[in-house]
Formats: C-alpha cells, sequence, structure tokens
C-alpha cells in the first residue's frame, strides 16, 4: 500500500526562511524591513508593522534594522520595544513613543528640545496637564507657576498649590514651590513636615501636618501673620 508523506511548508520548518510578515512568529527583539517606510518589530512573538515615514526610511546594515521616525506624526503607531524613542520636532517638542503611538510632547522648560545622539532629550520642568510623561513621580513647575505637577500614571498630575510671591520656580534642575502662604487643606510635601505658612487673609498661622496644611493659630486683634527671613509668626500691624 502506497504511503502519504504530507508536504511540511518550509516556513514551519524555520520561519526564517519565510519573508517576514505582520502578525507573523518572531523572536525577542527581532525588526526586519517591510518595505522602504516600514519596520517590522517583534512584539509578544508576533511582527507588529511601524511607520519609518523620515528620509532614512527603513534600512538593515550589518544585520541592524535602523527606523528613521524623524517625519511621523502623532497617532501614528508605535510597538512596546519602542516606548520612549523620540526625535525633536523643533526646539519647543519632541514627538515620543508613549503607549504604542507616538504623541507630541512640549518642551517647555528653557533647554527645550535637543538631540543627543540619535535620542532626543526634551526639558518638561515646566509643563501643563494632563501633557505625557515617561518617568514616574517626575516634578514639574505650570506654565503659570502656581502649581508642581508630577508624573502620576503617564501624565503631569497637579500635585501642590505654590501660593507665595515666589510662587513655583525651576533652576538647574532644582524645583522650588514658595508654600509661605496657603489655604487650609493645601497639599504639603512629607519633607516639609511642621512648616508654618501664612492664610491667605493673614489672619491664621497653618502647619503642615500629614501632608496637608492644617490651622495651627489664629493671629490675636492688632497683629498679622508674616515671614522674616526663616520665621513665620504673628507680628504687630
Amino acid at each position: 500500500m502506497k504511503q502519504t508523506i504530507p508536504l511540511i511548508p518550509l516556513c514551519l520548518l524555520s520561519f526564517l526562511a519565510c519573508k517576514p510578515a505582520e502578525g507573523g512568529p518572531c523572536r525577542v527583539d527581532e525588526a526586519r524591513c517591510l518595505d522602504a517606510q516600514r519596520e517590522l518589530v517583534c512584539e509578544d512573538g508576533k511582527f507588529v508593522v511601524t511607520p519609518c515615514k523620515g528620509k532614512g526610511g527603513c534600512s538593515t546594515a550589518h544585520e541592524r534594522t535602523a527606523c528613521d521616525i524623524s517625519g511621523n506624526s502623532p497617532g501614528d503607531a508605535c510597538s512596546k520595544t519602542e516606548e520612549g524613542a523620540a526625535v525633536c520636532l523643533g526646539s519647543d517638542a519632541m514627538l515620543a513613543c508613549r503607549g504604542r503611538k507616538f504623541e507630541r510632547v512640549p518642551c517647555r522648560g528653557k533647554r527645550g528640545c535637543v538631540m543627543a545622539g540619535e535620542q532626543a532629550r526634551c526639558d518638561q520642568s515646566i509643563a501643563e496637564p494632563p501633557e505625557s510623561c515617561k518617568t514616574p513621580g517626575a516634578k514639574a513647575c505650570s506654565a503659570d507657576g502656581r502649581e508642581v505637577l508630577s508624573c502620576v500614571e503617564g501624565h503631569m498630575t497637579p500635585l501642590y498649590v505654590c501660593r507665595g510671591e515666589g510662587r513655583c520656580s525651576s533652576t538647574s534642575g532644582k524645583l522650588a514651590c514658595d508654600q509661605t502662604v496657603a489655604r487650609l487643606g493645601d497639599g504639603c510635601d512629607a519633607g516639609l513636615s511642621g512648616h508654618v505658612a501664612c492664610s491667605e487673609d493673614k489672619k491664621t498661622l497653618l502647619v503642615c501636618r500629614e501632608q496637608r496644611f492644617v490651622a495651627s493659630e489664629k493671629c490675636k486683634r492688632g497683629t498679622r501673620c508674616s515671614v522674616v527671613g526663616q520665621t513665620t509668626k504673628c507680628d504687630r500691624l
């Protein structure tokens, strides 16, 4: 009796021998050019397509695949392995891969956006909620200087209000929030526990306790809250 031998596609024997395609199997960190302006990137064991709209397009040299994203647009797809990849769109913004898509991220700080090799460096020491961000807990001043913002779940989120004359400022990477004036219930940093501030009407001393400003002392008639150097107290009018 003649035995029938099933035919096994060569690509099942070695997927490397088959032309890679979207949805096809791949190894971790594997990337291929689908064509001159599209790259195949391995994500969860399958190839996904991402655009390479810059002048360099998609290219392969010395077994390394390069994708020029400088011409990509906000909303274009990107893969999990490309998370954080970014290029400057100009001196005041960058295009960054965040959550599997490219986003325009403003660079409002004095240093703006500069390229460091193939990676953009964006000064987000000044930001606006809910702009996207990369580093959890990273802090910035709001554009109007009234608030400290913090990076929470990928977005800049209001954290503290800076009611003092100095507002919120960022110098040489160091952020300062003037909380010599506060409102009952305002948030404050754990490191400021015990810090005393004046109420907005200057009639009450407030103190930072458990990261909130609470009432400490009411100024007596004929006095008002004032700040002299590092001391906050009720002084005579």
